[in-house]
């Protein structure tokens, strides 16, 4: 394949190069069989009378189009915040698979178990980050930062937890409550007044810092028990 060349715009669509060859040949023309899939296309363009090397002479409904790695972007547009963002490649309109990288995003159950174990979050919240990430065009570890699952994280109702080392010798625990100012969750990093939890009781979500209580009947009388978030 010639050096840069990643893809190319057929028609309405951006292919990767075994779609454009398939797709070149649905439409009649033929495209040799070859590992240089670029070489196989040019020698094509030879056959139907197209000056392959002046793009400007030919328009892509009638035949490919290069497109090279630096061409080849996709605009996120779903950041929060109104953030933009780019990665530095795009998919194949056809078979989906990234054309610098060659393959395709991991499904959802894959791209959850990557975040699951690459950040040590519970399954639930691996789940819904997995997903938000997906919504915002993170679908490919590739282009994920941890940045970008933190802050995917931190949206999700989610039980605070901090990881120190104590005893002798030290091991390392996971703690439900702040163990200094501003200690940090280890999945979302965000302190433990930023976070919601789920009330076991009526199963609203809860800020932590708010006070929140239900009445129960004890011993026939009904009294009011406070509950604290995250317990």
């Amino acid at each position: 394949m010639t050096s840069g060349v990643v893809g190319y715009t057929y028609g309405d669509d951006n292919l990767c190069p075994s779609c454009t060859v398939g797709r070149m040949r649905a439409n009649g023309i033929k495209v040799a069989r070859s590992s240089e899939q670029d070489e196989a296309i040019q020698r094509a363009a030879e056959r139907v009378g197209v000056d392959y090397s002046d793009e400007r002479s030919y328009d892509s409904s009638n035949f490919p189009k290069t497109i090279t790695s630096q061409q080849s972007r996709t605009e996120l547009t779903e950041l929060p915040d109104g953030e933009r963002g780019e990665i530095e490649d795009e998919k194949c309109d056809r078979c989906e698979k990234w054309m610098k990288l060659g393959e395709k995003s991991p499904t959802e159950a894959g791209l959850t178990r990557w975040v699951r174990d690459g950040y040590e979050l519970p399954q639930a919240l691996a789940r819904e980050t997995a997903r938000k990430l997906r919504k915002w065009g993170l679908s490919h570890p590739e282009f994920i930062t941890e940045d970008n699952v933190r802050e995917a994280a931190a949206i999700f109702p989610h039980d605070y937890a901090t990881m120190h080392a104590e005893g002798n010798p030290h091991r390392t625990v996971l703690m439900s409550t702040p163990q200094y100012d501003n200690d940090p969750c280890l999945y979302c990093e965000q302190p433990w007044e930023k976070h919601t939890f789920t009330c076991p009781t009526c199963g609203n979500h809860v800020p932590a810092d708010a006070p929140h209580g239900h009445e129960v009947q004890v011993k026939g009388q009904i009294k009011f028990r406070e509950t604290k978030p995250g317990t």
